[in-house]
């Protein structure tokens, strides 16, 4: 098992310094609204790729008296391992440059794709209750964020990908014609959208299987099973079985085909970031958007669950913020007994220690208050 033994923060949000020893139960951590549970939670998602589960600029990360930034921020920890040494991982500020972060294991500089390799970390945040009814777009992230887990440099590939696509609409916009020029971003934007397309292909499927393998039991009417389907035309292509090679080809060529349309348009109009993860509520036959607030809630954590099922060999961290208050007694049961079969450590936050009550002395607790912690 790998677990995050050792948490230690230095000016990071309302955090001036703080350190946790962690065993590998499940962690609680209980308060007030504004206490500070969000901040502990967004600190351990920078052990992984990404901006956090905020989404945060680095310079808005650094602790702030009277309107004005502490010394750069830092978050420190040490993963416990079961089968290797433990690992020391560093995340932080760079101080001359504020808007830019620096990534260590064991000392040494590294990247974002390496420290992937080091820890598989999924979160769940009450933003995300908006996501069957939100844009497009925060479906995308919602699915990247999963595709990660699978292949650490998906982001890298999203960034690349997005740059070529940035620079090719400037030239729509423009109204620049240079054929040479157009073909050599359309060239790179078919080669990173075929690594994102393949990462998301792969992410759906091995839901879907996960999903469709799942016993109908208990568990399963309390998080209802859903219906997964991923809408993109290079996506599509993967789940029909063509190669990378010839998906790449295919988005290169309509690329192509669409640039008199997008220079009429002034954008480009087809690709990966305007695929979607549509899901259904499979016992209802009903679209997940069309469903009650509970039912969303319970589709999205049947999800992550689902996708953490699937993830069992990595033995992923999960970081749920705030889940479990809006579900009722049954569910939140339910929902622990769930994520303690995972047997993997977990970070839970909540206003009240009476929602893990079903833990029944399985769990780390911790309450918060005003940036200090007690375990109890």
């Amino acid at each position: 098992m790998v677990y995050i033994s050792s948490l230690r923060l230095t000016n990071f949000r309302s955090y001036s310094a703080l350190d946790l020893s962690l065993t590998d139960k499940p962690v609680v951590f209980y308060g007030a609204n504004g206490a500070g549970k969000t901040n502990l939670m967004e600190a351990v998602s920078f052990l992984s790729p990404g901006r956090g589960l905020r989404r945060a600029r680095m310079e808005d990360l650094a602790r702030r008296e009277s309107g004005i930034a502490a010394a750069a921020w830092g978050v420190n920890a040490i993963i416990q391992s079961t089968e290797d040494d433990d690992v020391r991982i560093s995340v932080g500020q760079v101080p001359e440059h504020p808007k830019r972060r620096i990534i260590r294991i064991d000392g040494k500089n590294t990247t974002g794709a390496q420290l992937g390799q080091q820890l598989t970390l999924m979160w769940l945040t009450p933003a995300q209750d908006r996501l069957f009814t939100g844009p497009a777009s925060d479906r995308r992230k919602f699915l990247d964020r999963f595709s990660l887990i699978h292949s650490p440099s998906h982001g890298m590939s999203s960034l690349r990908y997005e740059k070529a696509r940035s620079e090719r609409n400037r030239l729509l916009s423009d109204g620049i014609t240079d054929k040479g020029w157009f073909e050599a971003l359309e060239k790179d934007m078919a080669l990173h959208g075929a690594n994102v397309a393949q990462a998301r292909a792969h992410t759906v499927s091995r839901l879907i299987e996960e999903i469709e393998s799942r016993a109908e039991d208990k568990a399963n009417d309390v998080f209802p099973k859903s219906i997964v389907t991923l809408e993109g035309a290079a996506e599509e292509k993967f789940q029909s079985g063509l190669d990378f090679f010839d998906v790449e080809d295919f988005i290169r060529g309509d690329l192509a085909k669409n640039r008199s349309l997008d220079q009429r348009a002034g954008r480009t109009l087809r690709g990966i970031h305007r695929s979607d993860l549509r899901v259904r509520h499979a016992a209802k036959d009903m679209p997940a958007e069309d469903c009650s607030t509970g039912e969303q809630k319970a589709l999205l954590i049947g999800l992550t669950l689902a996708h953490a099922r699937a993830q069992a060999a990595l033995k992923p961290i999960l970081l749920l913020d705030e889940v479990a208050a809006h579900l009722d007694i049954n569910r939140r049961a339910a929902l622990i007994e769930e994520l303690t079969a995972l047997g993997t450590q977990l970070f839970m936050t909540g206003t009240d220690a009476s929602l893990f009550e079903a833990f029944k002395g399985r769990a780390q607790c911790f309450e918060v208050s005003g940036g200090t912690i007690l375990e109890k």
